[in-house]
């Protein structure tokens, strides 16, 4: 009986600790799983309209086969991004401004001359003012050349000839497996620094440079494409920079002394150089 009696004790017990487990696991789910309100939500602003976004074409979808008379520094360049679609430049020879976007958004002004019915060489002139080589510019046009003269502002950066070359290679007719770099003084240094890493560039003609030791570091990437050189007697840095760049160059230099003049000012205090450029830029560009 003292069994039996234990028996149901232990039975009971077990019971009991059951109810009590069940329970406390109920409360616990309970407490887990609360009941919650959802927040109530704030307006939200007005969505404003997204502004129209211009469609630019390429030159093949407006074009098509006549993409190639494409060209960027038409005057009305000015209004459209880089690398945006142009309208044909027309027929005949035209002297007219231009305007060239770079990257950043800003803008070079300057002139174009010269048109042909054929593909001819094309002159880039590194200017701080068109006007002071409007005379060289219309020579080289007659000639045969097309001729982009840009005011740089004295500020251009050697990679921004990047785009400005290939402004020059995008106006209408011009031959971009030929293609010659004009400066003077600052513009000069520039300007065979340019060539020197840039494939596009065949010549380069300089006026008065200034940089004697950055430039003859730079003759090795320029090669043995021909260099033309000018410098006054009166000018010992410019002299001594023109000296050693036409002793310096792997390919054919020309070295022309005068007695007086810096940069531009030697176009106008020796008007036979316009001729004399000329002549060796059509010899050395097939213009």
């Amino acid at each position: 009986m003292a069994s039996l009696a234990g028996q149901g004790s232990s039975l009971r017990r077990c019971f009991l600790f059951f109810c009590v487990t069940v329970l406390s696991a109920a409360c616990t789910l309970s407490q887990a799983n609360p009941t919650r309100s959802a927040p109530a939500a704030d307006p939200l602003p007005p969505r404003p309209e997204a502004d129209p976004t211009p469609e630019i074409l390429t030159s093949e979808e407006l074009y098509g086969d006549d993409a190639n008379v494409i060209g960027r520094t038409d005057p009305s360049f000015a209004s459209l991004p880089v690398d945006a679609v142009l309208p044909p430049a027309p027929l005949g020879d035209s002297t007219r401004r231009v305007k060239v976007v770079l990257e950043d958004g800003s803008v070079l002004e300057g002139e174009r001359y010269g048109f042909s019915v054929l593909r001819q060489p094309g002159i880039l002139i590194l200017s701080r003012e068109v006007s002071n080589w409007r005379p060289l510019a219309k020579r080289l046009a007659e000639r045969g050349f097309v001729v982009l003269a840009l005011e740089t502002g004295g500020w251009l950066e050697a990679q921004h000839l990047n785009t400005i070359l290939r402004s020059l290679t995008a106006i209408s007719k011009v031959d971009a497996g030929w293609i010659a770099i004009i400066g003077a003084e600052h513009s000069a240094d520039l300007a065979l620094l340019g060539c020197a890493v840039n494939e596009l560039c065949d010549a380069a003609a300089l006026l008065s440079p200034l940089s004697r030791d950055t430039l003859l570091n730079m003759l090795l990437s320029y090669g043995a494409r021909p260099l033309w050189l000018a410098a006054a007697q009166d000018d010992a840095e410019a002299n001594a920079a023109a000296r050693a760049l036409a002793r310096s160059a792997a390919g054919e230099a020309q070295f022309l002394e005068y007695e007086r003049g810096r940069g531009v000012e030697l176009l106008v205090n020796q008007p036979e150089i316009v001729e004399q450029l000329a002549e060796w830029l059509s010899l050395n560009l097939g213009g």
